[in-house]
């Protein structure tokens, strides 16, 4: 009986004994276990904490672009410093040509355009058939000045004498220097004209606040001698 009792207490002390190991093996794992966690914790906490360090270090070149903006903006600064004392260095005295590089050929070129609109004039002032013949010597007369051009003005007063406003063809006449050898062809056309007005139409005989007549015109074209001819 006592053999067969220890017989059977034996097994139990045996797995109390392996219980007791197993769970002092826990308790020695537990804690490996525990600080591989604790070492990757770690581990990923470090690796954060550096690229947080890590961070400031790419706004250096952002800091770094300060300067280059300061010296563009000297840059700028000196340019427009330079620019300003130039400008008072610019002769104001320049004489201004239609083509610096060609100016006699430019000299050529007005000359000869002035001249093709005085043989416009001329043209359109003798030819037989030519409609509105008055207005259409004006139409080419429009880009002269009477008073720097004789041979404009010339043809400017016949064209008013012969549309019948003689008033207006003496003030021209005045303001105007025509060559002496036409005088007398200016003052043909006066008298003409005046001969074909009512008495009431002639400019030293209206009254003060009377309303003139229509004018008389003379369509007729120009029969007479051209003007003297000034070339320029």
């Amino acid at each position: 009986m006592v053999l067969v009792v220890a017989l059977g207490l034996a097994p139990t002390g045996s797995r109390a004994a392996e219980g007791t190991t197993g769970a002092a093996g826990a308790a020695e794992s537990a804690p490996t276990e525990t600080a591989g966690k604790t070492g990757k914790t770690g581990t990923k906490t470090a690796g954060k904490t550096r690229r947080k360090k890590a961070t400031p270090k790419a706004k250096g070149p952002a800091n770094n672009a300060k300067p280059l903006a300061t010296r563009g903006k000297g840059s700028r600064a000196a340019r427009l410093k330079a620019g300003r004392e130039q400008a008072h260095t610019i002769n104001d005295n320049v004489e201004i040509t239609p083509f610096p590089s060609h100016a006699a050929a430019a000299r050529k070129a007005l000359s000869q355009n002035r001249r093709d609109q005085l043989d416009d004039a001329e043209k359109a002032a003798r030819e037989p058939g030519q409609s509105d013949r008055w207005q259409t010597v004006l139409f080419h007369l429009r880009g002269f000045d009477s008073r720097a051009d004789a041979e404009a003005c010339f043809w400017r007063v016949v064209a008013y004498y012969r549309l019948g406003e003689i008033g207006r063809a003496r003030t021209i006449r005045q303001s105007c220097e025509i060559a002496a050898k036409d005088l007398p062809i200016i003052e043909k056309e006066d008298v003409q004209s005046a001969s074909l007005q009512p008495a009431t139409a002639l400019p030293e005989l209206v009254a003060a606040g009377e309303k003139p007549p229509a004018p008389v015109p003379n369509p007729a074209g120009y029969e007479g001698d051209s003007p003297t001819r000034l070339d320029r």
